[in-house]
């Protein structure tokens, strides 16, 4: 009996390894072309982009992730840092004046901190519309170094994605990126903050005289913010796009995409 059934596991062993030498047979003699490789990276793009354009639309997709939040260009919290610190003549903290002006202008509410809301909420709102711009970018890019691509460390189809299609994509977004900072307020929020370097302040309560804060401050800040909030609003989609990459290439079977198998499951 002993010697049947362990006939019938050699047996077992023998044919299990016929099954896989015939499937790497079948591999060897029906590699991976270069059209299935592009194929299968722009699908990985695709998920990515889909998956990223969810988590980042969503109700503080970027506020509450810090590693994608957008915060204060450099100028601005240069000025924040200034506020804070200086004063005028040695005698009037500048955190005094801008105490006075955000009770005028702003309610009394911190405009630094309205303004890095805003503006997560606008590139929220409009992450949104990146779907199509994005994904047209995808379906119209040509891939000339896939298999390097596909052989390339675990965000390397992202960041291909990202050098040959960011000018593009920042020229298309742009619009989106203004109409929401329009929208959350985020653009008349930096106006107003803009506009504390020129405002008037009476020390003395009494209209003898007025300090400015240009009096003392050399500060320079840009024309619009929309320009750095598009920049920063794409960064984040490219860095939400390339953890999805990581994932694709960690398990390629968990998509439920023949391509992806094949691609990244042979790779």
């Amino acid at each position: 009996m002993k010697t049947l059934k362990t006939g019938f596991v050699g047996v077992l062993i023998g044919l299990s390894g016929i099954f896989v030498s015939c499937e790497l047979f079948e591999d060897a003699n029906n590699p991976l072309t270069e059209g299935e490789v592009v194929q299968g990276l722009k699908e990985a793009l695709d998920i990515g982009l889909s998956n990223s354009v969810t988590s980042a639309s969503s109700v503080d997709g970027y506020l509450k992730n810090e590693i994608i939040k957008i915060l204060l260009p450099s100028e601005v919290a240069d000025l924040q840092a200034k506020i804070e610190t200086e004063s005028i003549g040695g005698i009037v903290p500048l955190s005094v004046v801008y105490d006075a002006y955000v009770e005028i202008e702003n309610d009394g509410n911190d405009l630094f901190e309205e303004l890095i809301t805003a503006m997560n909420k606008g590139a929220e709102n409009a992450a949104s519309k990146a779907l199509p711009i994005f994904g047209n970018a995808i379906v119209t890019m040509s891939i000339t170094d896939a298999f390097d691509i596909l052989n390339g460390h675990e965000t390397a189809a992202t960041d291909y994605f990202f050098q040959n299609t960011s000018q593009q994509l920042f020229t298309a977004f742009n619009p989106d990126v203004k109409s929401a900072l329009d929208a959350t307020g985020a653009n008349q929020i930096y106006t107003t903050t803009a506009e504390f370097l020129n405002y008037e302040y009476d020390p003395t309560g009494l209209g003898l005289s007025t300090v400015s804060p240009s009096d003392v401050l050399n500060v320079e800040l840009p024309n619009s913010i929309d320009e750095y909030a598009t920049t920063k609003a794409i960064d984040g989609l490219f860095f939400l796009i390339g953890e999805e990459e990581k994932k694709i290439r960690e398990d390629p079977f968990a998509w439920g995409s023949a391509i992806i198998e094949r691609v990244f499951g042979s790779n």
